[in-house]
């Protein structure tokens, strides 16, 4: 199969018209796809520096996250257009926990979700740690006993921006899950006595990533998921 042929069979099905103002999404590499035969397709989320699809035989790398250098090999980006979609990367996350999606969280970008259930924030947790390939949970507002009933999500980036945590507040959410928190959204959250839960960035992406493969797979082409986990190494102290 041409690249040409298996992009826009893809984009029929994520549309890059959803994508945000600005987001950079599309073809990337040298090779004109019009003459690029694709047998087998690597899906990941960042082109790491030591990726060399070559060496393990991919032609074409799909990835969800616009990458940071131009690379030298064909590269196809799907980014906030699969976060939006209804299907896509959160819907992905929801139906990974078993949570009943019933709105978007942004309204006006389609970003996010607003799901039912009911649980409590511990048995909550147990339900993160036996879905997701997460190794710790970052918590504001949790008491483990805590009911909750309305639940907002954002698969990755979400607790790095102020206005998704303050619109879940809005939305009256009982808990806000999402990855890369930091000081200010932590100390936002906490005023506003939010209860937030920090699966990371990676691991809310996972489902996502596992059912965009899914997708190109059943396009045709042999595809398969890597996992490259985080950008950093940790020394323990």
């Amino acid at each position: 199969m041409l690249a040409t042929e298996l992009i826009k069979s893809i984009e029929k099905k994520v549309p890059p018209y959803l994508a945000l103002k600005d987001d950079k999404i599309g073809y990337f590499g040298r090779e004109n796809p019009d003459e690029l035969e694709i047998n087998k397709v690597h899906v990941l989320l960042d082109i790491m520096p030591h990726y060399k699809p070559s060496q393990v035989g991919a032609d074409l790398t799909i990835c969800h996250h616009p990458p940071i250098i131009l690379p030298e090999f064909p590269v196809y980006v799907i980014h906030s257009n699969w976060d939006v979609i209804k299907g896509g990367a959160n819907d992905a996350l929801a139906e990974s926990l078993n949570l009943e999606v019933v709105e978007d969280l942004d309204k006006k970008t389609g970003i996010g979700r607003i799901c039912t259930t009911s649980i409590t924030i511990k048995d909550f947790i147990k339900r993160i740690a036996s879905s997701l390939p997460v190794h710790h949970i970052n918590m504001i507002n949790s008491p483990p006993k805590k009911k909750i009933e309305k639940v907002g999500l954002v698969a990755g980036f979400g607790l790095k921006n102020p206005e998704y945590v303050k619109l879940a507040h809005d939305n009256q959410v009982d808990l806000l899950l999402s990855g890369d928190i930091n000081h200010k959204t932590a100390l936002i959250a906490g005023n506003l006595g939010l209860s937030i839960l920090d699966a990371t960035h990676y691991a809310t992406e996972i489902p996502g990533l596992i059912k965009l493969c899914n997708l190109v797979s059943n396009l045709g082409v042999e595809t398969e998921l890597l996992h490259s986990d985080v950008p950093w190494n940790t020394v323990k102290l």
